[in-house]
């Protein structure tokens, strides 16, 4: 079966729209379809709802109240775990009615949650309010932040390795032209 990126990107962009009643279709067109809530985050920026993109390789479904919901993220059905990138990405590259089915009980369940926390209100958000959803959907903030400062590390590490090394080659490269 070969693939069909615009009838599953057709599928996917429905399943978001019919579960983004009161949201704001951030961006529409034939490759991006992005729902963010009228709820502003702490840095004032809008909390996002789900966004169905089409890539290179594939259409790819993102919902992310997966990020405030470890409940949410274990009902993910095995059936759908292969196509999973990450907490809140899935992959596709044709319609599968069996999947996309699961998706949209999914995203149900991500727009109740939303709704239980108030998520889907206009107006500011507080850092408080983030936490305490994260909290009560089994997260530990102080321990997410931890891990975002050390993968920050991490990368500084990495890039400063990646620039030694080009440095270093390129030096070389200096030295076969004498």
């Amino acid at each position: 079966m070969g693939k069909d990126f615009s009838s599953a990107f057709a599928a996917l962009r429905e399943i978001l729209k019919r579960h983004s009643d009161g949201m704001i279709v951030h961006v529409d067109t034939p490759s991006d379809f992005t729902v963010i809530t009228r709820a502003i985050a702490p840095q004032n920026r809008p909390l996002w709802f789900g966004a169905v993109l089409v890539t290179k390789s594939a259409v790819t479904y993102h919902l992310y109240p997966l990020y405030f919901n470890p409940a949410l993220q274990a009902a993910v059905p095995a059936a759908l775990e292969p196509r999973k990138q990450g907490k809140t990405c899935f992959n596709f590259q044709r319609p599968d009615a069996e999947l996309f089915a699961q998706i949209e009980d999914l995203t149900r369940l991500g727009r109740l949650h939303y709704e239980r926390c108030g998520f889907l209100k206009p107006g500011p958000l507080s850092q408080e309010q983030l936490e305490t959803a994260l909290r009560a959907g089994g997260e530990d903030s102080a321990a997410i932040a931890r891990q975002r400062k050390l993968k920050g590390k991490q990368a500084a590490v990495k890039r400063a390795a990646t620039l030694k090394k080009k440095k270093k080659a390129a030096g070389r490269g200096r030295e076969k032209s004498k």
